[in-house]
């Protein structure tokens, strides 16, 4: 959980995932495109929600020519955060 409450504390990630579930799967260069900003800064974004398990990603080659394009996807998820999941989270003993 923590790691996917932590992909989630940033703006622009969460921009991502909203434009993931509005166009469904996206490579980086249109992800960049949309949201205004370089490719750069979205491949840092999207290692950090591939990690936390908020995207997957495939590879896909482009008819006709020598080029293959990184397509992201958003992976269904909920989280759920109260008390009694923060407990089963967390080591208490270390």
């Amino acid at each position: 959980m923590a790691k996917k409450l932590d992909a989630l504390g940033h703006p622009l990630r969460l921009k991502i995932i909203a434009m993931l579930k509005l166009h469904g799967e996206m490579h980086m260069a249109q992800l960049a495109s949309k949201l205004g900003v370089s490719r750069a800064l979205v491949k840092v974004h999207m290692k950090k929600l591939e990690q936390a398990g908020l995207v997957r990603s495939r590879v896909v080659l482009v008819p006709g020519q020598a080029k293959a394009l990184r397509m992201y996807e958003l992976v269904d998820f909920t989280i759920t955060v109260n008390p009694e999941t923060i407990v089963k989270e967390v080591n208490l003993d270390g």
